[in-house]
């Protein structure tokens, strides 16, 4: 079983490994706030916009959006746990892919903001993009890094995501 975190050598990787962690994070946001801009920024200059493209049967696109978003949050929570679950013995190994999980459940987080943007321009309701972006805030929210949680998952192997 994995000890404390006393060694200042791991105790330096683990704070250069989690201040990475945020800057990906703290840049996952800054990506759904501009993803955010360019929408208001279309939507403005477009007035009224309707989409770029004609689709006949829009409820059976936006329905395929959700179900794509939905799929996303379920392969997401997966995903994490999978790459958690795998136990280590060395610390330097549990730390690697605690931030390999963080990356890619972050990168994960942002695609229903992408799926929205993309509703959006294609037939122009807002409404659905903002649905879809709250859902990556919360995904976000859900996997951003914490110093804590990762302390106690490198500590006893708990769940690296609080929720």
């Amino acid at each position: 079983m994995m000890t404390t975190l006393q060694d200042p050598a791991f105790e330096a990787r683990l704070r250069r490994t989690h201040r990475t962690a945020t800057i990906i994070g703290t840049a996952v946001l800054s990506a759904l706030a501009v993803t955010a801009i360019i929408e208001e920024v279309v939507r403005a200059s477009c007035r009224p916009f309707t989409g770029f493209a004609a689709v006949e049967n829009f409820v059976v696109l936006r329905y395929a959006f959700y179900a794509a978003a939905v799929a996303v949050v379920i392969l997401l929570r997966v995903v994490h746990g999978g790459l958690l679950r795998r136990r280590s013995e060395e610390r330097e190994a549990a730390l690697r892919r605690l931030a390999q999980a963080n990356v890619v459940t972050l990168a994960l987080a942002e695609i229903p903001s992408v799926l929205g943007l993309a509703l959006f321009l294609l037939g122009g309701f807002n409404r659905d993009f903002y649905v879809l972006l709250f859902v990556s805030l919360v995904l976000v929210f859900m996997y951003f890094p914490r110093r804590r949680t990762w302390e106690r998952h490198l500590q006893d192997g708990r769940k690296a995501c609080p929720f």
